[in-house]
């Protein structure tokens, strides 16, 4: 591990469990008379709404109710009313802006557009899609300080599993090096502690159903998996990690007719990227080794990974991203382009923690987002499902340096096309609004005028598209 994984870990730490914050709301409506004319219902509960703060409100509402937090609608007693769409000056795009109440049965507050029996709580509002309806599955990925998040991992990713790869837990880079022989074998890849595996390691591996373990570097408590009936496949000697990746690499040509590597430097920004890029490394089945010499024994062509100099003869290709984010987005646009790798499921994690290598067991591209916030990975989202259709599934991390609530929303929003960075006005433009039609109402029928076109640009070529020949 590094002083700045250290540093960034260390940081992290202090924003464990924000995204479980609490999340209570309320909001007010916007009634009608015709239809395109606005109806605020009289009396004094509605009058003293309508007094309170003008940030309350959005543009197409003349209420006073806030925004829900997330555009989870799934409360106790919650069920989704129906919308009204405003459309000047509303969105950026020029799209038809909805305005959609979450009811919950006997809140206090106006009826809106809500279900018999049930008042709004809150809104949601979006610029493309219908934002009642969340078609990609947000998977939270439960960190732990003895074990990061390789057991939450490996249990999302694997079922079944008669190997495993083991390595250190406390030299995240013997992990690094050891992803990508999991990776090629599609076995668990875990850490074990300096004490050896512990009583719930050993469980683990029992459910999984593994006979056979192989260790990547040195791993303490080998005689105690030993004597649980698992036998132990050192698959490198020595202590040096430049060496101990090329063994590791010809470990894996017994597995796959490897044509590439993937080399990271231990230090700079290349050193930074290394969990990311044995998540890459892991997918394409191709060996990581760590520096130019290690690369150059090895001997086959290598994505460099990083803008540190090198004089390694062999590279076929070099990132070129300037930024650890960045980077980590250019290693998941490769990782999309590999012929075997689906690029509908993706994991997001807090940038500059070394824990991020656990998340290799869910199979996916890792892409980093800086700490508490989505950042690029907004746009990227978008920009990804529009070059490949929609997503199906993101793993996200609760832990150390997790999302927001609001950088939650975000993603919500980024995942299901809603569109929210083209939200703009301010409370009372976009109005008079439009009632939805009866036949828009049921959830799911809201127009989407200035939704993104999922799917609808061809992927880009790269050198990964070249298959490999497994020999399992």
């Amino acid at each position: 591990m590094t002083a700045a994984t250290d540093t960034g870990l260390d940081a992290a730490m202090e924003r464990l469990g924000r995204w479980t914050a609490a999340r209570t709301t309320r909001r007010s409506f916007l009634h009608r008379i015709g239809q395109l004319a606005v109806f605020v219902a009289a009396g004094p509960t509605i009058a003293s709404l309508l007094i309170r703060d003008a940030e309350a409100r959005v543009c197409g509402q003349s209420g006073v109710t806030p925004k829900c937090d997330t555009f989870d609608c799934t409360g106790p007693g919650d069920v989704w009313g129906w919308c009204w769409y405003a459309s000047d000056g509303c969105c950026r795009n020029d799209g038809l802006k909805k305005i959609c109440d979450c009811c919950t049965v006997d809140y206090p507050n106006v009826h809106g557009y809500c279900p018999s029996g049930t008042n709004v709580r809150c809104i949601v509002e979006s610029c493309g899609n219908d934002p009642r309806v969340l078609n990609v599955a947000l998977t939270p990925v439960l960190w732990a300080g003895a074990t990061g998040y390789h057991h939450a991992a490996i249990g999302a990713g694997h079922a079944i599993a008669n190997r495993a790869v083991v390595a250190d837990d406390h030299d995240r880079w013997l992990q690094y090096v050891a992803a990508p022989l999991a990776g090629a074998l599609g076995v668990p890849l875990l850490g074990i502690g300096a004490n050896g595996p512990t009583g719930t390691d050993l469980e683990l591996l029992e459910e999984l159903g593994v006979s056979e373990v192989m260790a990547v570097g040195p791993v303490n408590g080998t005689a105690t998996l030993t004597a649980a009936g698992i036998t132990v496949d050192q698959v490198t000697s020595g202590t040096d990690l430049a060496a101990i990746s090329q063994q590791v690499a010809a470990r894996i040509t017994t597995v796959n007719d490897i044509n590439r590597t993937v080399t990271v430097e231990p230090a700079g920004l290349s050193a930074e990227a290394a969990p990311a890029a044995a998540a890459f490394a892991a997918l394409g089945g191709f060996p990581l080794v760590i520096g130019s010499a290690a690369a150059a024994a090895v001997g086959y062509p290598t994505l460099y990974v990083g803008p540190e100099p090198t004089d390694v003869s062999l590279i076929s290709d070099r990132t070129s991203a300037g930024s650890l984010v960045e980077l980590s987005i250019e290693l998941a646009d490769l990782a999309a382009a590999l012929p075997h790798v689906s690029p509908h499921r993706i994991a997001i994690v807090p940038a500059g923690s070394s824990d991020a290598v656990g998340l290799v067991n869910l199979g996916v591209p890792i892409v980093l987002h800086p700490l508490d916030r989505l950042g690029p990975l907004e746009g990227w989202i978008q920009d990804h499902s529009v070059r490949y259709g929609e997503l199906s599934e993101i793993y996200y991390t609760r832990g150390p340096g997790q999302l927001l609530t609001e950088e939650y929303w975000k993603l919500q929003a980024a995942a299901n096309g809603f569109r929210v960075d083209q939200l703009q006005g301010v409370a009372g433009q976009g109005l008079p609004v439009i009632r939805q039609p009866l036949a828009e109402r049921p959830v799911g029928k809201a127009r989407t005028d200035g939704a993104l076109d999922w799917g609808s640009q061809s992927p880009p070529n790269y050198w990964t598209t070249q298959g490999q020949a497994f020999r399992r």
